[in-house]
């Protein structure tokens, strides 16, 4: 009996310390909330400018989105908002726009 709980306990040892490591790794994989936001333009507004359009690529979680912006000649602006999984929003016309923060939202 004593030689069978020797050989258990270095096993549940190593199978934790297995268990612990593979959780650590499936965490660390997980993509960052901005891999799944998407700037893209869908027509130029004049000259300089093109109208902006955000997109969560997410199918099941919203995300919360920080965008920072500028018009030619005209001031930055910067905004936050959710997109709901798969949805869209118009930013306006703008010479560029950046990500600034993405934070994926737990309800």
């Amino acid at each position: 009996m004593k030689k069978a709980l020797g050989v258990t306990r270095p096993l549940l040892a190593a199978v934790l310390a297995f268990g612990i490591t593979l959780a650590g790794l499936c965490a660390a994989q997980e993509p960052a909330a901005a891999d799944f936001v998407e700037p893209t333009t869908d027509r130029q507004c004049d000259e300089f400018n093109r109208s902006w359009v955000v997109t969560s690529r997410h199918t099941y979680l919203s995300i919360k989105v920080q965008v920072r912006w500028s018009a030619v000649g005209a001031k930055e602006m910067q905004e936050e908002f959710i997109l709901s999984p798969g949805s869209s929003r118009a930013i306006g016309c703008a010479s560029k726009l950046e990500v600034v923060s993405a934070e994926i939202m737990q309800f």
